[in-house]
């Protein structure tokens, strides 16, 4: 994984990926090679869109602000691709490369099977083991089950949303390529991508798309 994540990548215009540094990834270093051959290193401060040119304001370590229209640059280099690994592979790689986030499947167990007796309810993931020996998609789980957990707490806000959700008899959990979630009986099945990237307005979508099938 230490290098094969690398060839998840996929190919995006060089402006994009400074976007999304500048409103999400503030701190990671890139390298920039200008038309005229200048090389700089540093960290995007700004980007300012203005008619048909695009300007950046950037910082060196050691604090020099650098200004220039990007249609300048020949060149963007990644100096921390783990901190960028989602967004450089749109989502193929599921979660930030970390060594510290790590989670057993049997610890994955043991922690759904507490998160079941604060929602009262059996949790069924029906994901094959193939799938779970997937570091990733078991911690793909453990989010997915926190953010239902938070989602129930905003579903139930009231007396008679209350009472419907206790009529929820079990929670099952399948691998699919479309989020979606469905009443079969008394089952809330929700259908989600766990070896993809979550959506980051999970809990939203989940409270969403519950509501609307109660």
């Amino acid at each position: 994984m230490e290098i094969a994540y690398i060839d998840q990548f996929k190919a995006q215009s060089p402006f994009s990926i400074i976007e999304i540094i500048f409103k999400e990834k503030r701190e990671t270093k890139i390298a920039l090679t200008f038309k005229n051959g200048t090389y700089v290193e540093g960290y995007v401060v700004d980007v300012l869109k203005e008619e048909y040119q695009t300007f950046v304001c950037m910082k060196t370590e050691d604090n020099e602000v650098l200004f220039f229209n990007f249609q300048e640059i020949s060149l963007l280099s990644i100096k921390q691709p783990k901190a960028l690994a989602v967004e450089l592979s749109k989502g193929t790689v599921s979660r930030p490369i970390s060594n510290e986030s790590v989670i057993s499947v049997l610890e994955l167990k043991r922690w759904i099977q507490k998160q079941q007796e604060i929602l009262e309810i059996p949790i069924d993931f029906t994901l094959s083991k193939t799938d779970l020996q997937e570091g990733n998609v078991r911690l793909n789980c453990k989010d997915l089950i926190t953010d239902f957990l938070q989602a129930v707490e905003i579903i139930c806000k009231d007396a008679l949303a209350l009472e419907v959700w206790k009529t929820i008899e079990k929670i099952i959990i399948t691998q699919a390529e479309e989020f979606k979630i469905i009443k079969q009986e008394n089952n809330l099945e929700i259908y989600i991508n766990t070896q993809k990237a979550l959506p980051k307005n999970l809990v939203s979508l989940l409270v969403e798309k519950t509501e609307s099938i109660l």
